[in-house]
C-alpha cells in the first residue's frame, strides 16, 4: 500500500512539473509575440520615415540622365511628365535667351509648358534674368497695336492691347476722348462698325469723284449720280430723266449748244 501512495506521489509531482513548464512556455511564446510586434511597427516606422524625407527621394533627369536627389532638381510647375535637374534648366534657359528665345517652354519632347523667369532666378545669373524679363516686355509691345493720337495739336504715341476690350477711352497727353480700335476723334452715336463702314463708304465715294474728275465725267444736276459719255453730242439724258449739258452740267436747254464750241 505506501509503495502504491509513493507511486501516485511522484506521478503527481511529475504532472505539476508539466503544467508549470507548459505555463512557463506559453508565457515565453506571449513575450515573444510582443516583442515581434513592436519590431514590426518600429521597422515601419522607420520606413515610413525614410520615405517621406524629401532628402532620401532621387530622382532621373530627362537631359544629362543623372541620378539626381530632390534638391538637385528643378520644379516645373503644370508640368508632371518631365524631370530635369537645376544645371540642365539653368543651362537650356541661358541657351535660349542668347538666342533671343524669350519664351521659353519645357525641354521635353513636343510639350509647351512655359517656364517663367521668376522660376530661374535662383539658378541663372542676374543678366541673363534681366535679359529675359525684358524681352518678353519687348514681346508683348509687339502683340500690341501702336497709334498715334488721332488730334492733330496733340499725336501721342499710344499702344492699344489687341486682348483688351476697350473702345472708348482718353488721350493721357492731351486729355480727349478717342477711340482705340478705329484710331480717330470718338465717334459720337456711332458704333465702330457703323463709323467703319461709314468711314468706308466715304473713301469709296472720294475714289470715284477723283477718277471722275480725271475722266471729266458729269453729274446730273437732278439726282447727282455721275454720268460718262463716251461719244455724241453734248445733250445727255440721264437715267432719272433729267436732260443736262455734259460740258457745265447745267439743265439742259437750246443755249447750251454754245457750250460745245468751248469744250
Amino acid at each position: 500500500m505506501a509503495d502504491i501512495v509513493s507511486k501516485t506521489f511522484d506521478e503527481n509531482e511529475d504532472f505539476r512539473t508539466l503544467i508549470v513548464s507548459d505555463d512557463e512556455c506559453a508565457e515565453e511564446l506571449q513575450l515573444q509575440e510582443v516583442l515581434a510586434a513592436s519590431l514590426g511597427i518600429f521597422h515601419l516606422h522607420m520606413s515610413s520615415e525614410i520615405q517621406e524625407s524629401p532628402e532620401s527621394s532621387q530622382s532621373s533627369c530627362d537631359i544629362c540622365m543623372e541620378t539626381k536627389v530632390a534638391s538637385e532638381m528643378f520644379k516645373l510647375e503644370n508640368c508632371s511628365d518631365h524631370s530635369f535637374c537645376s544645371d540642365c534648366i539653368a543651362q537650356y534657359a541661358q541657351s535660349k535667351i542668347q538666342d533671343h528665345i524669350f519664351s521659353v517652354t519645357c525641354p521635353g519632347l513636343k510639350c509647351r509648358v512655359t517656364i517663367e523667369p521668376a522660376s530661374c532666378k535662383s539658378i541663372i545669373p542676374e543678366n541673363i534674368f534681366e535679359k529675359w524679363e525684358g524681352g518678353l516686355s519687348e514681346s508683348t509691345l509687339l502683340d500690341c497695336e501702336k497709334f498715334y493720337c488721332p488730334y492733330k495739336d496733340c499725336s501721342e504715341l499710344l499702344i492699344y492691347d489687341l486682348d483688351q476690350d476697350i473702345v472708348e477711352c482718353l488721350c493721357p497727353a492731351c486729355q480727349r476722348l478717342l477711340c482705340a480700335p478705329c484710331g480717330v476723334p470718338w465717334h459720337v452715336g456711332l458704333d465702330c462698325d457703323n463709323f467703319q463702314k461709314d468711314e468706308k463708304d466715304r473713301e469709296d465715294d472720294l475714289k470715284v469723284e477723283e477718277l471722275a474728275n480725271d475722266s471729266k465725267w458729269m453729274r446730273c444736276p437732278h439726282c447727282k449720280h455721275f454720268v460718262q459719255k463716251a461719244d455724241g453730242c453734248i445733250h445727255i439724258t440721264c437715267r432719272c430723266g433729267t436732260e443736262f449739258c455734259y460740258v457745265c452740267g447745267g439743265t439742259w436747254s437750246e443755249s447750251h449748244w454754245s457750250c460745245q464750241i468751248s469744250e
